[in-house]
């Protein structure tokens, strides 16, 4: 999940475990705790594909977080015996609340598609794909707000908030522990959203006759649970996507992704080099990925000068036609020479039919007109209806 979502959910846990003793401060600290799993992005492990599957590693790790948590909540209580200052709580509270601010920021992120090594450091060996639940955007203001306004409320307020001054709500410590209970019946709520939208999925599938399954994900297109798409690969390697909204009242698009009919071959002519890449990606995706080739258009000193570039796409993540997550693992100048590996890159975009590279936000307009308009649909992309 994005940065505010971890940092308020952080302040939350904390808020609802130490708020009563350690008011304002203790949404300070769990926003701290919150965030630190996330530092791991400042390592630069020398190329984007690593730097893409190594995050979310050792750093999210439960055992590494629970280990942290303890070992912090242990070395603050000893520090305050040896100042003769006594804890105004146990330190059992302490190692609970520090515990659970820290870990569950990789247990939120679990429920996104990118992957989520909980298990780390056995997930690698025993090649367990990164848990990716696939129910929740990376972005969702609608998760972040109830933890938001309790965090900012908790800073604000201290330990009793003074506009309440009885009931449940008397407090800030109860006021967290109610916005943890929406924020999490939100993201029980999008597991049945995610089981909804699979089930249609699968209709349309029937519906045009596609039954010949290998295996299917289902995940959210934009920073809401509103709008789904769904990968499908047949038993001949072909791959269909589906997209629908939560407010259609027909049966999800689909479509073949055609650019990919190559990508086994395409994988095949991998150079030796290139191949440990491919490997770490796929395992990362759990195999959602796909091959494919793109000439760069040539320099204009060069006009006979071309480079073909081997691009890999995770196909978890994407808008439109646009992966985020796509990179050039070889090229070549000739098509007559085999593939030579590179350090992989991120993948150029290459205008087809001179047609300008859709920004995010451009991405995210399309998204939301698609969510309230099922009639939004781009024909040329290939997207068809069930009859």
């Amino acid at each position: 999940m994005d940065s505010l979502s971890q940092i308020v959910l952080g302040a939350s846990v904390q808020g609802a475990i130490l708020g009563k003793y350690q008011g304002r401060k203790a949404y300070i600290y769990g926003a701290i705790l919150g965030t630190i799993p996330d530092l791991d992005v400042i390592i630069n492990y020398g190329d984007p594909v690593s730097n893409m599957t190594y995050h979310r590693g050792f750093s999210h790790s439960l055992f590494v977080l629970t280990a942290l948590g303890l070992g912090g909540a242990w070395l603050i209580s000893r520090y305050h015996q040896w100042r003769g200052m006594a804890l105004p709580y146990s330190a059992k509270r302490l190692a609970l609340a520090m515990t659970l601010a820290l870990t569950t920021h990789p247990i939120l992120d679990s429920f996104t598609v990118y992957g989520t090594q909980l298990f780390w450091p056995l997930q690698d060996p025993l090649q367990i794909t990164p848990i990716s639940i696939a129910s929740i955007f990376i972005i969702d203001p609608l998760y972040t707000l109830p933890l938001l306004i309790a965090m900012i409320i908790g800073i604000k307020k201290g330990s009793k908030l003074a506009v309440f001054k009885r009931g449940f709500l008397a407090n800030c410590q109860r006021l967290a522990i109610a916005m943890l209970v929406v924020s999490c019946s939100y993201l029980l709520l999008s597991l049945g959203l995610k089981y909804q939208a699979q089930s249609k999925a699968e209709q349309t599938l029937a519906a045009v006759g596609i039954d010949n399954i290998v295996r299917i994900k289902t995940m959210p297109v934009l920073p809401t649970t509103l709008l789904w798409r769904t990968l499908v690969e047949d038993e001949n390697s072909q791959l269909i996507e589906l997209r629908g909204s939560v407010l259609d009242k027909r049966l999800p698009e689909y479509r073949y992704l055609t650019k990919y009919e190559n990508s086994e071959p395409i994988k095949t002519a991998l150079p030796m080099a290139s191949k440990p890449y491919a490997t770490r990606l796929d395992w990362f995706s759990g195999d959602w990925t796909a091959y494919r080739t793109q000439t760069l258009p040539a320099p204009v000193d060069k006009p006979n000068k071309q480079t073909t570039q081997l691009v890999v796409d995770d196909l978890r993540m994407v808008a439109g036609d646009t992966s985020f997550f796509s990179f050039v693992l070889a090229n070549k100048n000739n098509e007559k020479i085999q593939w030579q590996a590179i350090t992989p890159i991120e993948t150029p975009f290459v205008s087809i039919d001179n047609k300008p590279e859709p920004s995010r936000f451009d991405l995210i307009k399309q998204g939301f007109k698609r969510v309230f308009d099922e009639s939004a649909m781009d024909l040329d992309g290939g997207w068809e209806l069930v009859d």
